[in-house]
């Protein structure tokens, strides 16, 4: 166990570099060390589109940006320079000094890999928020009229990863794209984010079944188009990948055509049957994938808080190890890993959102009452999205503005199937992946722990120790080491060169 815990940390050690720890799948690194590097200007990336023949949608829980990569060096993190002033001293009564700063959980010697879930539901995301004051991450979870919460787990919202703590999903930035302005689409919970992805809207003006800003079904259920109907109808393969255990995440489940669809039909193959853990390796291995996969993870296997990080970490794996295994599938598939909201941990990044009365991004419907504050759809705070393809190796960040819209927009290129209910705003808005794309240098990676003895250590680790306490006077702002990371993308570099924020 102390060889374990040392190697990790010596691991640590040389976070400096970008490329220090690299715990990629063995097929993968395979591919990457055998290919031949081209370059084009990230600037100006040549978008291969025609090329991909697969995309794979992996959609995990609950975590922010700042949450994860805050820390990251090259990034969008702690020391932002485009920060507004103020926001990394969220208000807490609770604390002596009156505020309290991003801390960090420290999986070595706390049991942060089991962080409890907070207060995320409509009303507290839009507290949090604050027309865009960006103050009440810590107070909007102490208010004991939402949610039943009693503000025991209101400061864990401030706490955050390093490399050293999550050291797969680093890994996965290190040699791929991540984009550090990716939204999720609704200041809200788990099923409105999902119903973004899978159907483009939350059917705002009630009209058939909505409006849904909650983790809720009427009675009627759903009724309105979602984007798979479209794909079936324009003769696209799809499938939603699910075990019994599906946590709940297969919004589709509660749509009315998909409850009534016999089980011939297509509605019923492709979303609502049930498979054994390793089907969607089994295809990839075999080319069999189609071309759009949505992947559901289990529970334990979600990162929804408090499961564990490290636990995601080893299902991802497993899908990405599988892709690269068989090269001829790597070399035609885009493989989009995101995260469906933040749980309410704290982002700094004011997410853009509609003027007031924007076609189809308020709530009009008449049902909707004032115990409902009023406020817009979204989009919602920042959440890590990742893009591992052959088209995105290169440790790249993209600044670009995406959400989970941008998802489908990337399929309509891909398929030619456009879903209507994505409003004008959104796609003014925010992109659709292309500038994140293109063809950059491929380098070689080291050798380095699998997720398999992370997994393990981290199980030992939430055994072993507490949560990890809450900062108490004297504290000291998050600090995100200077550091450079590749831009891709049209906007221009917010790459960091200080090394901690200012107060």
């Amino acid at each position: 166990m102390t060889i374990e815990v040392s190697r990790r940390q010596l691991l640590a050690s040389a976070g400096g570099m970008v490329l220090a720890s690299f715990a990629l799948p063995s097929n993968l690194r395979k591919i990457i060390d055998g290919a031949q590097p081209a370059r084009l200007s990230p600037a100006r990336p040549s978008v291969p589109i025609s090329e991909i023949k697969h995309v794979v949608v992996l959609m995990q829980e609950n975590r922010s940006f700042d949450h994860y990569f805050g820390a990251m060096p090259g990034v969008r993190g702690f020391s932002d320079p485009q920060a507004i002033a103020g926001v990394f001293k969220q208000p807490d009564p609770d604390n002596p000094d009156g505020y309290l700063y991003p801390f960090h959980a420290d999986t070595t010697s706390t049991s942060a890999q089991a962080l409890p879930s907070t207060s995320h539901s409509w009303l507290p995301q839009h507290d949090s928020w604050n027309n865009g004051a960006m103050n009440g991450f810590v107070t909007a979870r102490m208010n004991t009229a939402i949610d039943d919460y009693d503000g025991i787990d209101a400061q864990y919202s401030m706490a955050y990863f390093t490399r050293d703590d999550i050291p797969f999903q680093w890994a996965l930035a290190d040699a791929f794209t991540i984009c550090d302005r990716y939204h999720c689409s609704v200041l809200g919970p788990t099923w409105p984010n999902r119903l973004y992805l899978m159907t483009g809207q939350i059917d705002p003006a009630g009209t058939n079944g909505g409006p849904i800003y909650g983790n809720e079904v009427p009675t009627e259920g759903y009724s309105w188009t979602t984007y798979p109907e479209l794909l079936t109808a324009a003769g696209v393969s799809w499938k939603v990948y699910q075990e019994i255990d599906n946590y709940g995440f297969n919004v589709l489940e509660y749509f009315d055509q998909y409850q009534n669809a016999s089980t011939s039909s297509p509605l019923y193959q492709n979303a609502m049957r049930f498979y054994q853990a390793g089907q969607f390796e089994y295809d990839a291995i075999h080319d069999r994938l189609p071309t759009v996969s949505y992947i559901l993870p289990t529970s334990y296997q979600s990162e929804h808080p408090d499961f564990m990080p490290a636990a995601g970490a080893d299902f991802v794996k497993s899908k990405l190890d599988a892709i690269a295994a068989n090269p001829d599938v790597w070399a035609k598939t885009i493989f989009v890993l995101v995260y469906d909201e933040n749980d309410g941990y704290f982002d700094h990044v004011v997410p853009p959102t509609a003027p007031a009365g924007t076609a189809g991004e308020y709530i009009t419907a008449s049902a909707y009452t004032e115990e409902h504050a009023p406020g817009p759809i979204g989009l919602g705070f920042r959440v890590p999205c990742m893009l591992i393809s052959p088209w995105t190796v290169g440790g790249f960040v993209c600044h670009d503005t995406f959400d989970h819209t941008s998802i489908t927009r990337l399929l309509e290129l891909v398929t030619g199937v456009v879903n209507p209910s994505i409003t004008a705003w959104r796609r003014q808005t925010v992109g659709d992946f292309t500038s994140a794309l293109g063809q950059v240098p491929l380098g070689r990676f080291p050798r380095l722990p699998d997720t398999k003895q992370q997994l393990e250590l981290a199980e030992q680790e939430v055994v072993q120790f507490q949560l990890p306490p809450f900062p108490g006077t004297n504290q000291t702002p998050p600090f995100q080491p200077p550091g450079y990371k590749p831009v891709i993308g049209g906007q221009p570099s917010a790459t960091t060169t200080r090394g901690s924020v200012t107060a």
